[in-house]
């Protein structure tokens, strides 16, 4: 039975998490009710609230969900220069692969502010994580490049999800990469 049970949350969760993907197509995020929620998604109040409090609740769920995933597959230590950036790149990639439309319409909405947000925590905390590797003598200008990246890396993939950008996600996450390691080698070089 239990077995039973925990299917039936995980499906429900999911139906929530859909239903408010696809409502922020419709409406701002702070429009959004519970009501709304609930019947886009077809099941009634008491589910809701037996997985989440409020509309911003499920957000903040989906978000840290997301990025929890993604430093969970960085677990590998990166050793050299160029795998630092490559290995967050391409899993922050990976990801984004996995529910392309899912992302496209959370990146397009009143919730994009929270998740870019979390991708230049992620960003930063990789990076200074592995700042050794760099060889940087001066961490303020380390951290104060990093965060530079971090802001000008979460530009390029809010312009892409919009469909200003027209590349590839994998020639995007190449691009990135190659501008990531000119930055931080330039600086580093004092160019």
């Amino acid at each position: 039975m239990a077995k039973a049970e925990y299917r039936s949350a995980i499906r429900s969760k999911k139906m929530i998490i859909t239903a408010l993907a696809d409502l922020l197509q419709e409406k701002p995020l702070d429009k959004i009710t519970v009501t709304d929620v609930v019947n886009q998604a077809q099941i009634n109040r008491g589910t809701f609230y037996a997985h989440f409090s409020d509309v911003p609740d499920v957000i903040h769920h989906l978000i840290l969900g997301i990025f929890s995933t993604i430093r969970q597959a960085l677990a590998d230590e990166p050793r050299t220069l160029t795998e630092v950036p490559h290995t967050l790149l391409k899993r922050i990639q990976d990801y984004l692969e996995q529910d392309m439309e899912f992302c496209r319409k959370v990146m397009n909405s009143g919730a994009a502010q929270m998740m870019q947000e979390e991708l230049v925590h992620l960003v930063m905390d990789h990076m200074l994580q592995h700042e050794s590797v760099f060889g940087f003598g001066d961490h303020r200008l380390y951290e104060l490049t990093i965060r530079f990246c971090a802001g000008g890396l979460v530009n390029l993939y809010r312009d892409w999800f919009a469909g200003k950008l027209d590349l590839t996600l994998e020639q995007l996450t190449l691009e990135a990469e190659r501008m990531l390691i000119r930055i931080i080698s330039g600086i580093q070089q004092g160019i």
